[in-house]
């Protein structure tokens, strides 16, 4: 587990998870969802992930 949370400090973690919010998006709408709210969620979630590869040092993956 301490591996898992390490891994979560790299910066290409970061970016990986902000890719997968866009298709997590994607999903939602092609399911149903109102494309407004989920656009706004999938913007504000890839940014925040944008930020923290950023401004987070890099961290040490075992």
């Amino acid at each position: 587990m301490k591996a898992f949370f390490a891994r979560l400090q790299e910066p290409s973690t970061h970016a990986a998870l902000a890719g997968l919010s866009a298709v997590a998006a994607q999903v939602a709408v092609a399911n149903g969802a109102d494309p407004h709210v989920i656009g706004a969620v999938g913007t504000a979630a890839a940014s925040i992930f944008g930020l923290l590869g950023v401004f987070l040092g890099e961290g040490k993956a075992a």
